[in-house]
């Protein structure tokens, strides 16, 4: 299934359009949509394209703008590296038609544009007509292949590579022996070599199939999009981010969610299960037996066996005080002492997995052959960097994100303070999320402010976007 939602230019349709200026806009996570027209930024007769066109006096028939959607923004790093391929596909179109382009992404909509630059370079075929290309509050993550093959493999390789290591270490411990021991069958001197040779034959031919159908992009190629295309970036964020930080932040998060004694519960709980137990057995052989353990206790005044009720408590007593009560408690000695030792460690693992889970889950990180080594305001491997918004553009973007939280912070204590007698339970996360409007977040803030708009038209008109019909003809 095609990844962008419009129909997907052909070779045939983008020679025969002749407007010679795309204007790509990229959308960022979650927030796609069906139609290329609406109220989001990114679609046509948006307010913020309204004001964007105003500002440049946009010719119509010279400049096209071009929503690019990629379903509804997925935080998925495989889904974004497949529109980042569709996205190439559609920018070489415009090479042939011998059309400029210009492209703006937001959040990890600028991650698509960076993912398309990539894949130009691995495909050795750079784009020709590349303007700029800006991203604006992009957090980029930098993915490189996992350090061992092992954790680059599938079901069958995994086999494959657990044979082969299996048999290297065994081969080499025959090996190995041969030298302590002056007689030695022969056979087994064969085995030993034959199984180290399976062993460095199986493990180089993986590692060389990896290294062949790898689908991570290289270093090399990173320093090569920097070569190519440093020139015309424009890399526009608030140092407050919310995106960006967050998702910097979380790669450093370590703070225990399972406690070092989080088994000592559970010791509570075997405790009661034993003293029942232990309880259960004691009444059973009174009940039962007779309390043949203890026959002295229950023997009548004239020394012929039988039941009396000082004999019977006291044989209870006996059993409670010097039995029952040792038992349990060496037993729950036991128990917390083995908490306490497996506790600690077992805590440190499950910390580390869940924690690796939360980040994988705020990343999109979906790739089984890459992990996330850094994230930051700059594409990987990047020398030219561009510095966070001035004060000016920077100021009016805080206080329109404070403007609309005071908003919404009103809802929110209103949907708090909903009563419990309205009638139904209030499903207090949906109506929490309905009183968001996004806007007080300056990660989602940038094309409502006028500051940043104008900023944006400026860095356009700097690379080349001519302001109107004019500048075109003689530009």
């Amino acid at each position: 299934m095609s990844i962008n939602n419009n129909k997907k230019e052909s070779k045939d349709e983008v020679s025969q359009n002749d407007t010679p200026i795309k204007l790509v806009t990229v959308h960022g996570t979650g927030a796609g949509d069906v139609t290329s027209s609406g109220d989001k930024w990114w679609q046509l007769g948006s307010v913020f394209m309204d004001e964007l066109q105003k500002r440049l006096s946009l010719d119509p028939t010279q400049v096209e703008i071009v929503p690019f959607q990629w379903e509804n923004g997925p935080n998925s790093e495989s889904k974004r590296r497949e529109a980042g391929a569709e996205l190439a596909e559609q920018l070489h179109f415009y090479d042939q038609a011998k059309q400029d382009y210009y492209l703006i992404g937001h959040s990890h909509g600028g991650t698509v544009i960076y993912n398309a630059l990539l894949k130009s370079v691995a495909n050795k075929a750079p784009f020709e007509r590349l303007k700029l290309w800006c991203t604006v509050g992009t957090p980029f993550l930098d993915y490189r292949p996992n350090t061992f093959l092992f954790q680059r493999l599938k079901s069958i390789g995994l086999t494959i590579y657990t044979t082969g290591l299996v048999s290297l270490v065994l081969g080499i411990w025959i090996m190995l022996m041969t030298f302590f021991k002056s007689e030695f069958n022969e056979n087994i001197v064969t085995l030993g070599y034959s199984m180290t040779l399976y062993g460095v034959i199986t493990y180089a031919s993986l590692w060389l199939y990896e290294r062949r159908k790898k689908s991570w992009f290289t270093k090399k190629q990173k320093q090569q999009v920097e070569e190519l295309y440093r020139a015309s970036w424009c890399g526009l964020w608030h140092k407050e981010d919310e995106a960006i930080s967050a998702l910097s932040n979380v790669q450093n998060i370590s703070a225990p969610i399972i406690p070092n004694t989080f088994l000592l519960p559970v010791v509570a709980g075997f405790q009661f299960g034993l003293v029942i137990l232990v309880g259960l057995i004691f009444s059973f052989d009174l009940a039962v037996n007779g309390g043949d353990l203890l026959t002295y206790f229950v023997t009548s005044e004239d020394g012929s066996e039988g039941f009396s009720v000082g004999g019977i408590t006291f044989s209870i007593a006996f059993e409670i005080l010097l039995i029952w009560i040792p038992l349990t408690w060496v037993l729950t000695k036991l128990l917390s002492l083995f908490a306490h030792l497996f506790g600690r460690p077992l805590a440190f693992l499950l910390n580390k997995v869940v924690w690796a889970s939360i980040q994988k889950r705020a990343w999109g990180d979906d790739l089984l052959k890459e992990d996330v080594h850094a994230i930051s305001s700059h594409p990987p491997e990047f020398k030219h960097k561009c510095d966070f918004l001035c004060d000016s553009i920077a100021d009016p973007l805080r206080k329109h994100s404070e403007k609309n939280a005071i908003k919404t912070l009103h809802k929110v204590r209103l949907v708090l303070g909903m009563s419990e007698n309205a009638g139904t339970t209030p499903d207090i996360r949906t109506e929490l999320s309905d009183s968001l409007n996004w806007q007080e977040l300056i990660h989602t803030s940038y094309f409502d402010v006028p500051a940043f708009i104008d900023l944006l038209a400026k860095s356009l008109q700097e690379a080349g976007l001519v302001t109107s019909h004019k500048q075109t003809l003689t530009g």
